[in-house]
């Protein structure tokens, strides 16, 4: 039996009502054979007797009663997976035109080298009422212009995720090379895979809008709660650990060659330097997790004598430097003994003004 082009990918939860809008645009895709697999993670509404009620030969169903995570099932779907491209679809948004899968899947024929294609969202509201991207903060964060990869690594590095999840269309050798999703990140599995892809393969981004995109406050896991920008900072730390592995030499100078020491690295311990200083650069938003990153990295290439010594005689980087930096990085000092301090200062001013007066007086 011959394999479909493409394998449509779809981890359902708890959208009853918006879930037959999002497979419908699917199975209206045209001039493209695919299969389409859906699996539920454990729905508590009636989102599973929905799909089920869902009758096409394209369509292959894995209902499951307990709730595990997206990622696991997503994982899932892609080892099921027989297409030569995936794409991915959220329960909750559909595509927005007919001709999706055609048109990227033309692109990617003609761009072999290109890992995977992306596009642009338009919005809707739980009513399916269109809002503008202007009213939502960082609305046009998908409107991104094609870049290198090096480029993108410094995009990823230093603002985060910008990609669309459900307008990919990605080779499944892409997985089977970089490995899958993990569902320890609940923010930012996508970035994490897209910092892989992008360390290998070219990417994308196409002016078409493919997605509508729905905004459900409080519902998706990308609204703006405390917990999930709480989490959102503990993953970028995470993701941090390994942001640079496998990055060549010509890739970092691509993407950060202005904030680079020696602008020329010409030995593997030269990168491994430079690579860990990155990560003291000055970013608004990630500056104090991305700092102890970078003094944990330093701290280990300092133990290593061939790297200590290319630190100190090209670098002016020794112990003492690191000792410096550790009185300067104010990261891990609890709020509480911050506010302490702070409160101790004023205290001894208002005192020393006192005592001033008094022996004026």
């Amino acid at each position: 039996m011959k394999s479909p082009t493409v394998s449509v990918i779809m981890a359902t939860y708890n959208h009853a009502n918006f879930v037959v809008e999002a497979i419908q645009s699917v199975l209206g895709q045209e001039d493209v054979d695919f299969e389409f697999l859906i699996s539920d993670d454990g729905s508590v509404d009636s989102t599973r007797e929905v799909v089920a009620a869902i009758q096409d030969k394209r369509i292959k169903f894995f209902p499951n009663e307990v709730n595990r995570g997206a990622c696991v099932v997503t994982n899932e779907l892609i080892e099921r997976a027989s297409g030569e491209f995936i794409a991915l679809i959220n329960s909750d948004d559909y595509w927005c035109d007919g001709d999706k899968l055609a048109y990227q899947v033309k692109f990617m024929r003609d761009n072999p080298q290109v890992g995977a294609c992306f596009g642009r969202a338009r919005f809707v509201d739980k009513n399916g009422h269109a809002i503008d991207k202007a009213s939502i903060p960082s609305g046009d964060v998908f409107d991104q212009a094609n870049r290198s990869q090096g480029a993108w690594l410094r995009r990823f590095f230093e603002l985060g995720n910008c990609i669309c999840h459900p307008t990919m269309l990605i080779r499944k050798s892409c997985y089977d090379q970089l490995g899958m999703y993990s569902n320890r990140l609940r923010q930012l599995p996508d970035m994490d895979m897209w910092i892989r892809l992008v360390k290998h393969y070219p990417i994308h981004i196409s002016d078409r809008e493919l997605i509508t995109f729905r905004l459900l406050p409080g519902e998706n896991a990308s609204s703006q709660t405390v917990a999930n920008s709480i989490r959102t900072i503990n993953e970028h730390y995470l993701i941090a650990d390994s942001f640079f592995d496998e990055v060549t030499a010509e890739q970092l100078v691509d993407g950060f060659v202005d904030l680079l020491k020696d602008k020329e690295i010409v030995s593997d311990i030269q990168l491994d330097i430079e690579k860990a200083l990155l990560f003291l650069s000055y970013n608004q938003w990630l500056g104090k997790p991305y700092q102890m990153i970078g003094m944990l990295k330093l701290n280990e290439l300092l133990n290593s004598p061939s790297h200590h010594r290319i630190m100190v005689e090209e670098y002016g980087l020794d112990d003492r430097w690191f000792q410096k930096e550790l009185g300067e990085i104010d990261v891990l000092r609890p709020r509480v003994v911050a506010v302490m301090s702070q409160q101790k200062s004023r205290a001894i001013r208002v005192w020393q003004r006192v005592f001033k007066r008094i022996t004026r007086s």
